[in-house]
């Protein structure tokens, strides 16, 4: 008789295999010595936010290259 009661939360898991193919791609670049600095942001279950930056001596471009991600989300080019 209970077979035939459907759950009313179905437990689902993110679809974030964008997100390791991106991550694993950019491990291997790092590897190669094709990437020097690393600025993440990502969103958490839950809706939250988390950044990181990796070290660097010029705290200023790394500002600017995360400002320019943001400004690249929004749909502008770069040139």
């Amino acid at each position: 008789m209970t077979d035939n009661i459907k759950p009313f939360i179905k437990a689902t898991i993110p679809d974030n295999a964008d997100a390791i193919a991106l991550l694993e791609q950019w491990l291997e670049d790092a590897k190669a010595g094709e990437i020097v600095t690393v600025g993440l942001v990502g969103k958490l279950i839950g809706g939250e936010w988390q950044t990181a930056m990796s070290s660097s001596q010029n705290s200023l471009e790394d500002a600017a290259m995360l400002i320019e991600l943001g400004i690249r989300r929004l749909g502008f080019k770069q040139r």
